[in-house]
């Protein structure tokens, strides 16, 4: 029997090497795992690197892709040709790639080498009237604000008659000012002026005046009633049209794009029959009035504008597309266009030198009046010697006939001819139409008998009167003919006629024509300078403003463009704006503003775009990256963003590679 003593370590080791055998597994343990993480994060590390890699060249060749094509970030337009995605297989290593790409809808297409070389107004208020009226009145209930984006100026004083004038910048007044006003520097009045405030003298987009229209056909209540650029001059027309009354009420009136001029005439003392009487306002009163280029919600150009339009939106805005195809709409003498019930939002035409204006108040033209006398070309018949000189004046050379005996005879002449060097254009006023008729019989008697009319071409025979003298004098009967022949004057279709002149006498004796005239005097239309009551002080009754807007239930008047009329008051009264009124800015002779108390719109109602170096439009790219795949699409979280502006030197016109390229910003996800 073994026995073990009190004092025997046999065995104790043991336990020491167990310990320190499992202190050295563990630590290898931990070395080991260490080390495989290690690797582990280093071909990570260097995965994402390369993907990251492939994600920036990725970007770089989606930019690039841009740069060199004629991608402008219009509606409907793609950034990669077809398609929105650009894919790039066997791009990086061992893998693919794609970019996709969103317009940026944050666009600055300003383009301001100067203050006079710039697509934008200097202001987004310019008032150009010296004094006797206020430059700009502003009505609205106490405690609300007027907001303007832009610089404020006028030529003369300012009133705020309630609430507070607001603006981002500075305000500058020749006169005094009036109420609260907010701005940054604080307003300066009764300064001495500056460039600011000088007529920036925009040219208008005519040189001469269109062919007249006729006013579309109008059947059928809420259809699409469509207008042709061009001359128009029946206020009342157009006010009935859209009126509630109308057969076509609740259309939607579109004017496509191109240059309007209106120029009315209902007032005008002497009218032809087919124009009415009346005043010389266009009343919008019903429907939806759209001029230019229509729109759909998104912004995508359509072939035309549904019914009802949806405004304000309704049009292509040059403030936000480079090709944007708009209208300007001219206004000369003193027309005048009036919003009521009704709804009209009106887009002007991109321009990369010029503002796009779209409401244009004549300062300069006028009328032409035209005299002419008129005579034959040819004549024929019984009488003899006559040639179209000889008829044409007075001058006792005409054409004679002698009666063949002392029982007398009859004969007849025939002229034709009496057309105007120039054919009166459409739109033509006829101010007086008179017939001369000279004509004597040396043997004359108180038995002659002598009959003649005048017939225009295409028109209907108008008897002249024509005296019997028994004396052997000279007669000479003039036949007012202005109410026939005016309405053929104004449509433009008159181009002559021919007179038949017919003796009967019972005597022998010589019978004389001397002379056979038209005498003519008409104006033409013509470009002329605003007038009339537009053009007294709007201190009187008796003044008038070219635009107007009033507080009507249903109320919409939108100018997405620039207003200019340096010789005319405008006045309006908001009341359901959603979003600024006049965009690109005013420049009046004197601007008059209301507000009333359900205007709910916290914006500016008249802005410009800031100062910048401005790019044309942007882009949002991103990129994704698929290793080890032959194609890539877009799908999950991209590895990388970039943010990039394009510049223009024509945003209408891009020449592919020529374009300023600028990343606004970029980022990845590594």
């Amino acid at each position: 029997m073994n026995r073990r003593w009190k004092g025997d370590d046999t065995g104790a080791a043991l336990p020491l090497v167990l310990v320190l055998v499992t202190v050295i597994a563990v630590v290898l343990g931990a070395l080991l795992s260490f080390a495989d993480t290690s690797v582990r994060a280093t071909v990570n590390l260097r995965d994402q690197a390369a993907s990251a890699y492939t994600a920036d060249g990725a970007l770089q060749a989606g930019i690039n892709a841009i740069r060199t094509s004629t991608f402008t970030g219009a509606a409907g337009e793609h950034c990669f040709g077809a398609s929105d995605t650009l894919t790039l297989p066997g791009f990086g290593s061992g893998g693919s790639a794609a970019v996709s790409c969103t317009a940026d809808p944050a666009k600055v297409l300003i383009q301001c080498p100067s203050l006079s070389v710039c697509n934008r107004p200097g202001s987004a208020i310019l008032t150009l009237g010296t004094g006797g009226e206020d430059g700009l009145n502003i009505q609205q209930p106490t405690g609300s604000s007027f907001r303007v984006h832009g610089v404020v100026y006028s030529n003369s004083n300012i009133n705020v008659v309630n609430g507070s004038l607001d603006t981002n910048t500075a305000v500058y007044a020749r006169g005094a000012c009036a109420g609260t006003i907010h701005s940054t520097p604080a307003a300066s009045c009764g300064s001495s002026g500056s460039s600011l405030g000088a007529d920036p003298g925009y040219a208008p987009a005519l040189t001469s005046v269109p062919p007249r229209r006729a006013l579309p056909a109008c059947t059928k209540a809420g259809s699409l009633v469509t207008f042709q650029p061009g001359y128009y001059d029946d206020a009342a027309g157009l006010s009935a049209m859209m009126s509630s009354s109308s057969k076509c009420k609740d259309s939607t009136w579109w004017f496509t794009p191109g240059a309007y001029y209106f120029d009315f005439h209902n007032s005008a003392a002497v009218r032809p029959p087919s124009l009415p009487g009346g005043d010389d306002v266009w009343t919008v009163d019903n429907g939806y009035l759209v001029a230019g280029t229509p729109v759909d919600d998104s912004g995508r150009i359509i072939a035309k504008p549904p019914v009802p339009a949806k405004i304000p939106a309704a049009c292509d805005n040059p403030i936000d597309d480079a090709k944007a195809a708009g209208v300007q709409f001219v206004f000369g003498g003193d027309s005048r266009l009036a919003v009521k019930a009704g709804q009209a939002e009106i887009c002007g035409t991109y321009s990369a030198d010029r503002p796009p204006v779209a409401l244009y108040g004549l300062t300069s033209g006028a009328e032409s009046p035209v005299t002419a006398t008129l005579g034959p070309a040819s004549a024929t018949g019984d009488f003899t010697g006559g040639t179209a000189a000889s008829l044409s004046k007075v001058d006792g050379s005409g054409a004679s006939w002698v009666s063949p005996g002392k029982s007398g005879g009859s004969a007849t002449l025939t002229a034709t001819g009496f057309s105007p060097a120039a054919a009166p254009p459409a739109g033509t006023i006829l101010t007086s139409a008179k017939v001369r008729v000279v004509h004597s019989n040396d043997q004359g008697a108180s038995k002659d008998a002598r009959t003649a009319q005048f017939t225009p071409a295409g028109g209907s025979p108008i008897p002249l009167t024509l005296s019997t003298p028994n004396d052997g004098s000279a007669a000479t009967d003039v036949t007012d003919v202005t109410s026939q022949l005016a309405q053929a004057v104004y449509d433009g279709t008159f181009t002559g006629g021919q007179l038949g002149y017919t003796v009967n006498v019972k005597h022998d004796g010589t019978e004389l024509v001397d002379a056979l005239q038209l005498e003519l005097a008409y104006t033409p239309p013509a470009l002329r300078a605003e007038n009339g009551c537009t053009q007294l002080l709007y201190t009187s009754s008796a003044a008038c403003a070219l635009v107007t807007a009033v507080n009507n239930s249903g109320n919409r008047f939108y100018v997405q463009g620039t207003t200019y009329a340096p010789k005319a008051v405008l006045d309006v009264t908001l009341n359901n704006a959603t979003e600024p009124i006049f965009r690109f800015g005013v420049v009046a002779r004197s601007l008059w503003v209301k507000e009333t108390g359900s205007v709910t719109f916290t914006g500016a109602v008249i802005e410009v775009p800031d100062d910048s170096p401005g790019f044309v439009f942007g882009v949002y790219l991103s990129a994704y990256v698929c290793p080890g795949a032959s194609t890539c699409a877009p799908g999950g979280t991209p590895v990388a963003r970039a943010r990039v502006a394009y510049v223009d030197g024509d945003p209408a016109n891009p020449v592919p590679g020529a374009r300023q390229v600028s990343v606004l910003s970029w980022s990845g996800n590594r």
